[in-house]
């Protein structure tokens, strides 16, 4: 079993928001063209991965701009499963500054435990989130 756990500790100059929007507005263009800069220099295919711990906090702007850049990367090619998304939120709220290390811990006890937590509270898709409707993505439920 093979297991890559990426973490962005610095953004290699790119900003995650958009300078037009504003700080509190991400932008998807820029998280799909950090994953393909990460996944590359790794030299890991992204259709290779099963399981990607979004942020997720359940806002109408982000979840879409982060779900969506993360089916493009992910869900692009030579996937014959739908990508399995889940979030830390659902689960224990957010951790705020510690929101990534919450992200590895859960992988990690995933992992140890050969099961990814439900996510709670899930009851239906966004629909600004088409990756969801059409099955590239799936909630773990």
């Amino acid at each position: 079993m093979f297991c890559y756990i990426t973490s962005i500790s610095r953004l290699k100059g790119l900003p995650n928001v958009s300078l037009l929007l504003g700080i509190t507005f991400p932008s998807g263009e820029l998280q799909k063209r950090l994953l393909l800069e990460v996944y590359k220099e790794a030299d890991v295919d992204p259709s290779l991965v099963s399981y990607v711990e979004l942020h997720g906090t359940g806002t109408p702007v982000g979840d879409p701009q982060e779900a969506n850049s993360v089916a493009e990367v992910f869900c692009s090619k030579g996937r014959s499963n739908p990508l399995l998304i889940g979030s830390t939120k659902s689960n224990m709220g957010h951790p705020e500054p510690a929101a990534g290390l919450a992200a590895v811990a859960k992988v990690l006890i995933a992992m140890h435990d050969h099961a990814i937590p439900a996510n709670l509270h899930f009851k239906q898709p966004n629909p600004y989130i088409p990756g969801l409707l059409d099955g590239r993505l799936k909630v773990c439920l």
